[in-house]
């Protein structure tokens, strides 16, 4: 496992560098996976889906090599606030069925 992190820059977007060896193994980035993982925003925290922050987007082709280092340019991941969270209302369908009404 590699773990890293980095700061976005002012459009979003931010470059994750890899170091292809890490304490003497052999990191295969093509086979790794990067998403959101926490937000140091205490308001802003919950970590939506767009462009896979939340499910995980696989990384390919890297922007720059050199050397032992891969830098890899992503999309801008995003947070959004518990007021701008959209309700999970799968369970609420099911319960419903029965029923001529259903409220939201």
């Amino acid at each position: 496992m590699y773990y890293g992190s980095d700061l976005t820059d002012e459009a979003g977007i931010f470059d994750l560098i890899v170091n292809t060896t890490c304490h003497g193994k052999t990191i295969k980035p093509q086979n790794c996976f990067v998403r959101l993982v926490s937000s140091p925003d205490s308001v802003c925290n919950i970590a939506t889906d767009f462009a896979g922050g939340k499910s995980g987007v696989k990384l390919h082709r890297p922007a720059v090599v050199y050397r032992d280092l891969l830098k890899y340019v992503l999309s801008p991941f995003y947070y959004t606030t518990p007021m701008c969270d959209e309700p999970d209302t799968n369970d609420d369908l099911e319960a419903n069925d029965d029923k001529d009404q259903i409220n939201y």
